[in-house]
């Protein structure tokens, strides 16, 4: 049978009243197709027995320090697609975005009818969390901005803002400078390492901080940035980030995403850490909220948002 996500589903896995999601965000889904079909049975058992062959292959790449040299790489090949376009934003889409592949959802993994059926709900998601949560401040800045995907809608929806992407690779920063040239848009690119921070950095008064997919790559060693976001005190900080603590290892399909989690050493601890930084009543936490949707291995649209006092 043929389901459909709707505007109820949606807002449930953003955590909010479909009041609150914007027109143009109803426009998105109401102009795309986000029907799909559960997998259950066999082809689930199939699919799942794949995903922990290739877990215990070693077939996936390791997250960390030592991966600098494959996002490199993968950026420059971003950056490379892009001007040889002409300044096509599509070929900034991340390649991790995958089409043609089943989804996770509400704890099952399900086959779109359109193979941009994820890329669409992500479209939907940021433009919703951009307009609900960064509307009133001066500037942005995007940790780990990767391709510069996320700061073109940046861009287009708040033009009169500085929109700083940061990432930790020089090609990432070059496509960020070349956004600016050739769009017009008000972007600045800036070199910035997760494990080493700058701490001679400052980050503008009444500015907000995101990371989308960026903080997964740290494991346990995010720490010193978290404190240097603390000691820079942003007006707001949204981490869109796969969040292992908050799958149910009882559930096959949840297992098999903490099982992929671990195994690439994705970030691990930090609901717990800003739970006790809350305590320590050195900062407020504003949403923390499981996505519920994700991509065949992973959830990788959680929201931890929150604010140093």
């Amino acid at each position: 049978m043929t389901n459909t996500l709707e505007v109820p589903d949606f807002a449930n896995l953003f955590g909010i009243d479909t009041k609150e999601l914007p027109d143009d965000c109803l426009e998105m889904i109401r102009d795309n197709n986000f029907n799909y079909l559960i997998i259950g049975g066999q082809e689930r058992d199939k699919l799942i027995l794949n995903i922990f062959k290739k877990i215990d292959a070693g077939e996936f790449s390791i997250a960390g320090e030592q991966g600098l040299g494959r996002w490199e790489k993968g950026w420059g090949e971003s950056l490379n697609d892009f001007l040889e376009s002409g300044f096509d934003i599509s070929q900034l889409i991340p390649k991790y975005i995958r089409s043609s592949q089943p989804v996770r959802l509400f704890q099952q993994y399900v086959q779109p009818e359109d193979d941009s059926f994820e890329l669409n709900w992500y479209k939907v998601f940021r433009r919703w969390l951009f307009r609900t949560y960064l509307s009133e401040v001066d500037a942005i800045y995007e940790f780990g901005c990767g391709s510069g995907f996320n700061l073109v809608t940046l861009a287009e929806l708040f033009p009169k803002k500085v929109i700083f992407g940061m990432d930790w690779v020089k090609q990432s920063v070059d496509i960020v400078n070349k956004l600016a040239e050739s769009k017009g848009y008000k972007t600045k690119g800036k070199l910035f390492d997760f494990f080493n921070p700058d701490q001679q950095f400052q980050i503008l008064p009444n500015s907000a901080v995101i990371t989308i997919g960026a903080l997964e790559q740290t494991g346990k060693r995010y720490r010193k940035f978290l404190d240097y976001l603390i000691r820079s005190k942003p007006a707001i900080v949204i981490n869109i980030e796969p969040t292992v603590e908050w799958y149910d290892a009882n559930n096959l399909v949840d297992y098999a995403a903490i099982r992929f989690h671990l195994k690439r050493n994705y970030w691990q601890g930090f609901p717990t850490a800003l739970e006790k930084l809350r305590d320590e009543e050195k900062v407020e936490i504003l949403k923390q909220k499981r996505s519920y949707f994700g991509s065949l291995y992973v959830e990788g649209y959680s929201q931890s948002i929150w604010r140093p006092i």
